[in-house]
């Protein structure tokens, strides 16, 4: 029996060997389909991306286009309207009131830019004259301070006014009050 079990052992790896060559074929080629459908996947992907860098660039030149329509237009409407402001084809007379009416518009803010730039300037200049004003009362303040240090306690005025002297010979202090009931009421 040794030789059946030695060719039945033979057989089953030979068998095993064949699954695995099948079970490899199959995974090559499962793995063939993936690289096929990355390589796809990235060819769809870089021709998007390529289609929508080409549409940008249509895009920005076709910006750039209306811009320039636009200069155009601007300016073909400021010629027309230098040449005819006053004679105007009356089909365009609304659109040149609308005109007319922005450029006041136009006026009347520049007017406040410049109102409001010299304001701000004005304040400034106030606020920089305060600084300098301040700097200078600090700096004489100062200046008070290093002589009123240096003089001596006889150099010193009277704390005194000549009203409160005159108020406090008028009335006598409290032991003198004192004094003078005793001697009243004994007198």
């Amino acid at each position: 029996m040794s030789l059946l079990d030695d060719l039945g052992g033979k057989l089953n790896k030979l068998t095993g060997k064949l699954k695995d060559a099948d079970l490899g074929d199959k995974i090559s080629e499962v793995g063939n389909n993936v690289a096929d459908a990355l390589s796809m996947g990235a060819r769809t992907a870089y021709g998007r991306a390529k289609n929508a860098a080409e549409v940008g660039g249509l895009k920005l030149k076709l910006a750039d286009a209306r811009k320039e329509e636009a200069a155009a237009f601007e300016k073909f409407g400021r010629r027309y309207m230098e040449l005819h402001r006053e004679d105007a084809d009356p089909d365009l007379l609304d659109e040149i009131e609308s005109i007319k009416a922005a450029g006041r518009k136009v006026e009347s803010i520049q007017r406040s830019i410049e109102e409001s730039k010299a304001a701000q300037a004005a304040a400034e200049a106030e606020m920089k004259e305060k600084a300098e004003e301040q700097k200078t009362a600090a700096a004489e303040e100062d200046a008070g301070d290093e002589f009123s240090g240096t003089v001596t306690e006889e150099e010193t005025p009277a704390e005194h006014t000549e009203e409160e002297t005159a108020a406090e010979e008028k009335s006598p202090s409290e032991p003198e009050k004192a004094v003078d009931n005793q001697t009243d009421g004994q007198n």
